[in-house]
């Protein structure tokens, strides 16, 4: 009975290895890597001579590269389907031609020389000089809606006058993941105070302008999100009026008359 539990912990043990081994390093923007340069399937961090940034989520060739994009369905280590290619001083973004959540696989190569110049593939692995392989994620099969009827949105004051502080402020649900401001005009030198709930600029100029507000709602984790949601507001920058100054008034001496 010993052996066996022994057993079972055994299997245990390699199955969490196992998964561990498949979990890459997952970029800010969402999805996870499956395969980079440097790290292979493990996918934990990249180290080729390519300029490509895992956290941007992209390669760059040089004057003397070439890229290679590959497009693949599922989650794969190495994709070699539906090929793109982009000559010398270009840059490819993996989420160019996968959407997060789309549950596609993009694969990024770059070579140092054309590979299909001579109308067949030419290249092998001493002419490439970094890669990287990128899933997208799933939504698990329902797509995650906005929360545009939640969120609520206040300017404070509203209106205002030139020269005042103009608080932005999301009110009531959940707007702070993924997020954005957008202002049509009339706003300067933002800074956050509440980051991700209140945003305070400086009025600068008079007329009526728009504050859109753009995030998305995720469920369980950052990278399972929505598409992109938006709130507008629009808010009034008076024109400052000088307070009123009394006249004064200065008494002369009485005229004499002879």
């Amino acid at each position: 009975m010993r052996n066996f539990y022994f057993l079972i912990s055994l299997l245990l043990l390699i199955f969490g290895l196992h998964q561990f081994a498949f979990a890459g390093y997952q970029p800010p923007f969402g999805g996870e890597y499956t395969n980079l340069c440097g790290s292979g399937t493990n996918a934990n961090f990249y180290s080729c001579s390519a300029n490509c940034d895992i956290n941007a989520g992209k390669c760059s060739s040089r004057s003397n590269e070439w890229i290679f994009i590959y497009i693949c369905s599922g989650r794969q280590t190495e994709c070699r389907s539906n090929e793109i290619k982009l000559g010398p001083n270009n840059t490819a973004y993996v989420t160019s031609y996968a959407g997060v959540g789309s549950d596609k696989t993009v694969q990024i190569d770059v070579f140092n020389k054309d590979c299909r110049a001579g109308g067949g593939w030419s290249c092998d692995n001493s002419n490439l000089k970094g890669y990287i392989v990128w899933w997208s994620g799933s939504s698990g099969g329902g797509q995650i809606q906005c929360n545009e009827n939640e969120v609520q949105l206040s300017v404070i004051p509203n209106p205002s006058n030139i020269g005042d502080w103009i608080y932005f402020k999301v009110t009531a649900g959940d707007a702070s993941t993924w997020w954005r401001n957008e202002f049509s005009g009339g706003v300067m030198n933002c800074t956050e105070t509440i980051y991700g709930w209140e945003t305070k600029c400086k009025s600068y100029t008079l007329g009526t302008f728009t504050w859109t507000r753009y995030w998305k709602r995720c469920v369980g984790s950052p990278n399972n999100c929505s598409s992109e949601c938006r709130k507008s507001i629009s808010f009034t920058i008076n024109k400052l009026i000088p307070s009123i100054v009394p006249p004064i008034v200065i008494t002369l001496p009485p005229v004499v008359t002879y």
